[in-house]
């Protein structure tokens, strides 16, 4: 009797699967650090459920069989259910149909013996196994693809974009508001007047009503703001046919700005949501993050049948997503609040996910539930849905703005409050034509700077590229000169480093 029949391995074989899986499909998307944490938690599951089932059978190979299919139901769960239909095929109904299948294995493992049980054992074992090389074939070139780059490109840690002849005493906020659009490119999309930009410039800032982002991506639009540049290395190292984001997103961690800063006697506070590529940095001394749970780690929980049978006891008002875009962007204006009290020069990033959806919130504050928000979007309200939560959005950063300006001026803090991208155009889909009309709403974005005892005139057309250029070249009097404000496209997701220059597509300044 070999090992394969000897030795039940393939409960913990396809509780590795189920992490792998996702892993292989999305691994243009996801980092290693994202999987192991994940795939731990997926294994010491299958063992735990594998001890149990041993115990209750007197017998592991045997167990293991009830086992299997315990994790195929659990992990699985969603995966089915995605290819189901489901008005057909109910939750509830998957639910019971997959109790029902756990039942029959757990009758057929109690009647098993001897050489049958072998055989099925070792046919399990080789159907696990075969299952997570298949998804190792595509996982491990990738990584060893990502691992050469990154040895032949990485640059040393003590390396500084440039040298900095005076040091001020000011901190430094840059905070980043997804999807936050421009006035005009707002008015466009849902037809609402902002009033946000009056009361920034009564605050002191200077409101730039043409700003555009660099490129239609969070990812690639604040790799190119924290690493002051274009991306246009990442065509001539990558190539312009792929699909593969994460070296764009290798440039959120170990980027210029923050290693300027830190060799300059600044304290960097990194403040992530669930968004993977910003949810924590590398090079910050300290990250703040609400929760432990990562963008990959929730993609898996969907796919499992935890979320249905929340559903079933009703032990959920709003799906568990919601509640934390919520949370966390709740979480970060609470320790933004507290930041500003800490000792010390500090570098302060925060990329808060509004007014991007869901839509969450009203402009009380009030919570919208999903069904509220797809009864709307379903009668065609989305303006008034993104009404209710850009009111929420700026009431929370009129309050952040006082309690940070509330010192003397001689402690003022260099504040920067942006945009990343426009607001998308259909619902939650990136259908861009091409008009001018289109570019300007999806790359016309929220710009306005608070620059104490600086007298200097942001450009009209500003993208993004200049904004810690102006900050380093003014204050630290780093050599640093201005780039051309320019902003770029892609054909596809394909092709995402294929760049076509489309700033003179884009509407004036300001619409």
């Amino acid at each position: 009797m070999g090992p394969l029949a000897r030795l039940p391995l393939h409960p913990l074989l396809l509780a590795a699967y189920a992490v792998l899986f996702v892993y292989a499909v999305n691994i243009s998307e996801v980092l290693p650090a994202d999987a192991w944490p994940a795939l731990a938690v997926a294994l010491g599951g299958g063992a735990v459920t594998l001890a149990v089932c041993a115990l209750l059978y007197r017998d592991a190979r045997r167990g293991a069989l009830t086992a299997s299919a315990l994790i195929l139901a659990f992990a699985f769960f969603g995966h089915v259910g995605s290819e189901l239909d489901e008005e057909v095929v109910t939750q509830p109904v998957q639910l019971l149909a997959w109790a029902g299948v756990v039942a029959l294995v757990a009758v057929a493992a109690w009647r098993m013996r001897g050489s049958r049980l072998a055989n099925v054992t070792a046919a399990l074992n080789a159907f696990g196994l075969v299952l997570v090389l298949i998804s190792l074939v595509t996982i491990v070139p990738a990584e060893l693809t990502r691992a050469t780059r990154a040895s032949q490109g990485e640059p040393a840690s003590d390396d500084v974009i440039a040298e900095a002849t005076r040091q001020p005493e000011r901190d430094i906020y840059f905070l980043v508001f997804d999807r936050y659009g421009s006035d005009w490119s707002i008015a466009e999309r849902f037809g609402i007047e902002n009033d946000l930009a009056a009361d920034l410039e009564d605050a002191g800032f200077a409101v730039v009503p043409g700003a555009r982002a660099n490129y239609r991506a969070t990812d690639f639009s604040l790799a190119a703001m924290l690493n002051m540049d274009t991306l246009d290395d990442l065509t001539e190292t990558i190539g312009p046919a792929s699909d593969d984001r994460t070296p764009a997103r290798e440039k959120l961690g170990d980027h210029e700005v923050g290693r300027f800063l830190r060799a300059n006697g600044y304290r960097y506070y990194h403040l992530g949501a669930w968004y993977g590529p910003t949810r924590t940095n590398p090079i910050a001394d300290e990250v703040l993050v609400w929760g432990k749970t990562t963008e990959l780690e929730q993609v898996l929980r969907d796919a499992t049948a935890l979320p249905a049978l929340e559903r079933l006891i009703g032990a959920a008002e709003d799906d568990d997503f919601r509640n934390r875009h919520r949370e966390e962007a709740l979480f970060e204006f609470r320790q933004l609040e507290r930041l500003a009290d800490t000792p010390g020069r500090k570098f302060v990033f925060a990329h808060i996910l509004l007014p991007h959806p869901p839509y969450g919130w009203d402009a009380e504050g009030d919570i919208v539930t999903k069904a509220e928000e797809q009864a709307a979007m379903e009668a065609g309200h989305e303006g008034e849905l993104f009404a209710e939560q850009l009111a929420f959005t700026n009431e929370r950063i009129r309050q952040l703005v006082d309690t940070l300006l509330d010192r003397p001026p001689e402690e003022q803090p260099i504040i920067v409050i942006t945009g990343d991208e426009g607001p998308m155009l259909c619902g939650h889909v990136d259908c861009i034509d091409g008009s001018a009309e289109t570019y300007g709403i999806r790359y016309g974005t929220l710009r306005a700077y608070h620059l104490p005892e600086l007298d200097v005139e942001v450009p009209a057309d500003d993208s993004g590229f200049n904004i810690f250029r102006l900050l380093f070249r003014e204050y630290f009097g780093a050599d640093l000169p201005e780039l051309p404000n320019r902003s770029w496209d892609w054909p596809d997701n394909d092709h995402l480093y294929d760049f076509r220059d489309i700033t003179e597509e884009l509407p004036l300044p300001g619409g």
